[in-house]
């Protein structure tokens, strides 16, 4: 035992040892009081002998003494002081809280000579468990799993986890370092022991050992904490990612193309040839064989055609057929999911009937222009007078269409802006009635988009100058590349309009050939709304009667819908679902996915607008949400896609990230070290507390014996 090795878990006590000052203050008190004593005559007074005198100084000395040394030993007891290491001496071991977090994320798939990174690392949570004391309180855990009810509950039989151990997998779960600490924290806050103790196994991937991240948690308790990082490997994984997978197309109706774009990595610092990507959709199955060059990104497309309405999903997969480039699997499949609408809510507000009558008799006819739909099948149409907007729950459209409205009112602008911002769509023509001067002061100016020119005229009616084919809707109206190449045939000839010119949230479909935009897309919020520079009536040009009147109104009210809107989830991480975008029949949800055993129930009220299901969406994969036994979103759930970046951070790195961010001294273990030698040989020790708790008996015994010595001599 050495002073020098001593150290205390509660360190905070010894701020009790100001109370020394009590006794040294009643002493100097007692020392300056004076008793009077009256007499008649000197006779009775006896003569002190200076020697006893003396030695009843010394006692009193000596009990003061005694009061101060019981007062520190109590204390320093109460501090539970310690000896070598951080658990003192070897051949005993103080009782501590022990948390030990195994890396269960897909990377750790990764492999060297020693064999797999993620059976290394159960390897070496057994022998930590194997130099555990019977009164060491044991909490384990996976980093998929630290938010788990389970983690905060200590095992009672350490054998138990060694059963755990031999069924886990990797998980398509992703944590970042702050995260854990943040969880550890709140699982050794229940702890009942002092001194804790975290071991971290884990690859080390530069990903999870994030240096920008600003920390959540501070470890209030890190003063009694001994935190160690466990690492299971040096090499950097061969890796071939899918990196994403994304729906691209924005309009979706049935037996029409759908555009699904896949990106593939090489992290690798040679070339990959000959890879397989197979597309899953429904019975449909089509395969891509790509090269990808070190260190690069490719993309590719596929195509599929989907025959119902109603929502669809399937899958993008790379095919693993050699490890020597492509060691892990848990980044070679993603999902992607999509609606097509079997009904879309438009409210119709004109200026009059008449406003409305072109696009009214494309939208009643829509089979002739798109095969995919029935005569009245796909649009349910509200009619109304545009003076009637404010009387309107746009909530319930999917696209609001306006024409030749001849103002707007503050509260028709602040209803209008709530829409759009929510998800909501509108496709607006101005009109022959229409103030300018109103639409820019009170609807341009509200929703902070560039004002609109003033009307032009023109003897020589301009035409289409320039379309922007690959916007959404007018993606796919030209089959043949000559057909655009002959864009100008199709052309409207117009001889009146507003001069729309870009600006600020503002996007140019098409261009004139008078240097203005005949339309332009706005994004504002969730929502989207498309502007005309004329009203879809013959007093400003032949537009309404030309081939491409019909697919652009069709095209525009079905992008402006926004009926899709499908976020894909991140596997363990939050997602909230509006629930006020869907028909709610009941307020109860049920959460399944074909490869979840056991759904889960969700009850929400009438007050719930945002439901967070990330605690539901812990595998990748297509998750229903179903309401009164039918599908009201279907979220495809994919992986983390910074997992795949398959850098280690250096073992002095790691503990440079720990002192710097987090204040924690960092106990770093490298793969080739032994274990039992870096780590849990310094955890064996002895409490001191019960040696000073004797100490600060015999000092009390003491100062008893000399105050009765000094009672008994007066």
């Amino acid at each position: 035992f050495s002073f020098a090795d001593m150290t205390f878990l509660n360190p905070l006590l010894l701020w009790g040892l100001a109370a020394v000052s009590i006794p040294i203050l009643i002493h100097i008190f007692n020392l300056k009081r004076t008793k009077k004593i009256e007499f008649s005559t000197l006779m009775f007074l006896k003569e002190i002998q200076q020697s006893k005198y003396k030695k009843i100084k010394l006692k009193q000395l000596l009990i003061l003494l005694c009061r101060i040394a019981f007062i520190i030993f109590l204390v320093m007891m109460f501090a539970k002081p310690f000896d070598s290491g951080f658990l003192g001496t070897p051949g005993e071991k103080a009782k501590s809280s022990v948390l030990i977090i195994l890396d269960d994320s897909f990377s750790m798939q990764s492999r060297d000579k020693s064999g797999n990174d993620f059976e290394s690392g159960k390897k070496k949570v057994t022998e930590i468990i194997d130099a555990l004391g019977t009164n060491d309180e044991l909490f384990f855990t996976t980093v998929s799993g630290l938010n788990a009810a389970r983690s905060t509950v200590p095992y009672k039989e350490f054998s138990l986890i060694k059963d755990t151990l031999s069924q886990l997998k990797t998980s398509e779960v992703t944590r970042d370092i702050n995260e854990v600490l943040y969880y550890a924290e709140s699982i050794l806050n229940s702890a009942s022991n002092t001194h804790k103790e975290i071991y971290l196994v884990t690859d080390g991937q530069l990903s999870f050992l994030r240096k920008d991240l600003i920390p959540q948690s501070g470890f209030k308790g890190k003063d009694n904490l001994h935190f160690s990082v466990i690492l299971t490997g040096s090499r950097d994984a061969n890796n071939i990612s899918l990196e994403t997978v994304n729906v691209v197309s924005k309009i979706f109706e049935k037996a029409r193309p759908v555009k699904i774009k896949a990106k593939l990595n090489n992290h690798n610092n040679f070339n990959s040839v000959n890879k397989s990507v197979i597309i899953s959709y429904g019975n449909h199955k089509e395969e891509k064989v790509l090269d990808i060059p070190a260190n690069t990104t490719v993309e590719t497309e596929f195509m599929i055609k989907p025959e119902a309405a109603g929502f669809s999903s399937g899958s993008i997969e790379l095919v693993q057929n050699d490890i020597a480039d492509d060691e892990i699997s848990g980044d070679n499949r993603q999902y992607f999911s999509f609606y097509i609408p079997e009904k879309v809510n438009v409210l119709l507000a004109s200026g009059s009937p008449l406003d409305a009558e072109y696009v009214k008799l494309v939208l009643t006819t829509s089979a002739q222009i798109s095969a995919s739909t029935e005569i009245s099948t796909l649009f349910n149409i509200r009619e109304i007078n545009a003076s009637d907007i404010s009387g309107e729950n746009l909530g319930s459209y999917n696209s609001v269409v306006i024409i030749n409205k001849p103002s707007f009112s503050a509260g028709e602008v602040n209803k209008l802006k709530e829409y759009i911002d929510a998800g909501g769509g509108a496709v607006i023509y101005p009109g022959a009635l229409s103030d300018i001067s109103n639409y820019n002061n009170t609807l341009m100016k509200e929703l902070d988009l560039p004002y609109i020119g003033g009307k032009y005229y023109s003897e020589t009616p301009v035409k289409f100058e320039k379309i922007d084919y690959d916007h959404p809707v007018f993606e796919g109206i030209f089959r043949r590349e000559s057909d655009k190449n002959n864009a100008g045939i199709e052309s409207p000839e117009l001889i009146s309009g507003f001069s729309l010119s870009g600006g600020k949230n503002a996007l140019s479909i098409v261009t004139l050939t008078n240097g203005t935009n005949f339309m332009e897309e706005y994004s504002r919020g969730k929502g989207k709304l498309i502007m005309f520079a004329s009203a879809p009536d013959m007093s400003a040009g032949n537009f309404p009667v030309k081939n491409l009147f019909s697919p652009v109104t069709i095209r525009s009210i079905l992008y402006t819908s926004n009926i899709n809107g499908i976020r894909p989830a991140i596997a363990g991480k939050d997602y909230y679902a509006e629930l006020n975008r869907y028909e709610m029949k009941s307020d109860t949800l049920l959460i399944s996915s074909a490869g979840e055993n056991v759904p889960e129930f969700i009850v929400t009220n009438e007050q719930t607008q945002l439901l967070n299901l990330g605690s539901t969406l812990n595998n990748t994969g297509i998750y229903s949400v179903i309401n009164s036994g039918r599908d009201i979103l279907r979220v495809p759930v994919n992986f983390n896609a910074v997992e795949s970046q398959t850098g280690r951070m250096k073992p002095g790195d790691i503990e440079i990230l720990f002192n710097d961010t987090y204040a924690l001294n960092a106990n770093v273990v490298s793969p080739e070290e032994v274990l039992t030698a870096a780590v849990i040989d310094l955890r064996t020790g002895k409490d001191l507390w019960q040696y000073f708790l004797i100490l600060a008996v015999i000092f009390l015994i003491i100062e008893y014996l000399l105050s009765r010595s000094i009672m008994r001599n007066k």
